[in-house]
């Protein structure tokens, strides 16, 4: 069905992809694996004809689709070879609708006037958009009202409508996965697994880019290897191990970080008393929790139990009921800037659309919190009066947490959008601790990022923890939760 052959792609002057070869048959679910940076986007992009991939000169090589020679310079080539992507950062329209989003470029329309319009011109059947999404979600066992805007909705939710989306179309041969799982906890990775291998039984080549190795040699056929732009390894199904794919991925023995167990706490930091907040699709109700000075917290829960709102409750963001109670004292004046400067930190699931200036250099990025809330990286006075920026010392110190968190760029001053998301995952982490607060909400720490970067992670939480944080994280992976967590709470 797919055949790559001899694809190679630079950004400036760095080789990404280097003579890439893959096949993967008629219904086949192919895996590919390597650590972030590896390239492994940047080849899904390739296939379905993303626009960053002409704007930086394009790729050289031939892709193949049902043996014809296909050329893919934009999505629309890529839909017409009957290709779907399921993105790692979301592609979806924050300001229409849940319907909308699924239905787009497949609306139903009334006969009538499709007859007299013709069907690009003819009238939106909303009903029906509204009964075959309501149709497509229930095989995700979720109960939404299709009619809400997108961007109310938690991440995990946004990735279903995303996942939703692609299956719902009746042309589909080739389906594209880019860590559809990072965000979604067992129960909803193993409704997806089942729904792709009724797709593959179909017919439907699968490509399926992960992290989560132990899902990926579940799932798929036969898994291919990537690392710095090459191809290192293709495993056949009788040849699966997850030792040596991992050794393969990273180029080392990845050791898993544990913590401290059994420590004790005297001093409560922070109370919720009979607080709820309510997020479309993600709810938390007369939730109450004492929170210890310098303990480690793990929230988890199924979809829609509100493992990550309240997070967005703490900080203002969402309506909330029911009280916060920081060093024995009521916190009533809930916005972003009082929680900050309440020493309140929190990192957003949601790297791309809410914990990020995508248009600004990791630099900018690392120091942005900091130097708004507490006047660091300013110049000495009296050019503090100004306000100039220290920029040697903006970048001497970019460098260094650069350097602690191997964030993969060409310099501190790079844009954060060229960045692979688990080294923006990085970014985000390396801005947190830089503002270093007392207490850190951190959702999905480690979404999207290969194994060696999230054992970084949670030997950095563990170190900024023992210096004086208290840190509270929302994650779908359990195991890890286990690992660092001196408390795991069940919402």
């Amino acid at each position: 069905m797919i055949k790559i052959k001899n694809i190679n792609k630079k950004f400036r002057d760095i080789e990404v992809l280097k003579s890439i070869n893959i096949e993967v048959k008629e219904g086949e679910i192919h895996g590919i694996v390597g650590a972030n940076g590896s390239g492994k986007t940047t080849l899904l992009n390739i296939l379905f004809g993303h626009p960053n991939i002409l704007k930086t000169g394009g790729y050289s090589g031939e892709i193949f689709i049902n043996n014809l020679k296909s050329k893919i310079s934009r999505p629309n080539d890529a839909i017409r070879l009957g290709i779907g992507m399921i993105h790692q950062e979301f592609a979806i329209i924050p300001e229409m609708t849940v319907a909308e989003n699924i239905k787009i470029y497949r609306e139903n329309t009334f006969k009538l006037t499709d007859k007299i319009f013709g069907k690009n011109l003819s009238y939106i059947d909303k009903s029906q958009n509204y009964i075959d999404t309501k149709s497509i979600l229930k095989t995700f066992n979720i109960d939404l009202d299709p009619s809400l805007k997108v961007f109310n909705l938690s991440l995990n939710m946004k990735q279903f409508i995303e996942i939703a989306r692609e299956i719902d179309r009746k042309d589909l041969k080739i389906l594209l996965l880019d860590e559809p799982t990072a965000i979604l906890n067992k129960e909803d990775t193993v409704s997806l697994i089942s729904i792709l291998k009724k797709l593959s039984k179909k017919g439907i080549s699968i490509i399926y880019v992960s992290h989560k190795l132990d899902e990926v040699i579940a799932l798929c056929e036969r898994i291919t290897v990537m690392r710095d732009g090459e191809i290192i390894k293709t495993y056949e199904r009788q040849e699966f191990d997850s030792d040596n794919i991992s050794e393969n991925m990273m180029g080392y023995k990845v050791n898993k970080v544990i913590n401290a167990q059994n420590r004790e706490f005297k001093n409560i930091l922070l109370k919720f008393n009979d607080f709820s907040v309510d997020i479309p699709g993600e709810t938390v109700k007369n939730f109450n929790l004492d929170v210890y000075k310098g303990e480690i917290i793990g929230i988890s829960g199924s979809y829609g139990r509100g493992n990550t709102a309240l997070s967005w409750g703490i900080m203002g963001l969402h309506k909330t009921k029911g009280e916060i109670i920081l060093n024995n004292k009521k916190l009533s004046n809930r916005n972003v800037s009082n929680i900050l400067l309440n020493g309140i930190y929190m990192v957003p699931e949601d790297r791309r659309g809410a914990g990020l200036l995508l248009n600004h250099s990791v630099m900018e990025n690392i120091i942005f919190t900091s130097l708004q809330m507490k006047n660091n990286f300013l110049m000495p006075y009296p050019f503090k009066l100004f306000s100039f920026i220290n920029k040697q010392k903006s970048l001497d110190y970019s460098k260094k947490i650069i350097d602690q968190l191997n964030i993969k760029c060409s310099s501190a001053l790079q844009k954060v959008n060229e960045l692979s998301g688990g080294n923006q995952q990085k970014v985000c982490l390396a801005r947190a601790i830089t503002f270093d607060p007392e207490i850190l909400f951190i959702s999905e720490p480690t979404r999207g990022i290969d194994l060696g970067a999230k054992e970084l992670i949670l030997d950095m939480l563990i170190s900024i923890n023992k210096k004086k944080t208290t840190i509270i994280i929302s994650s779908s992976e359990i195991d890890e939760l286990k690992r660092i967590c001196d408390r795991i709470i069940e919402v």
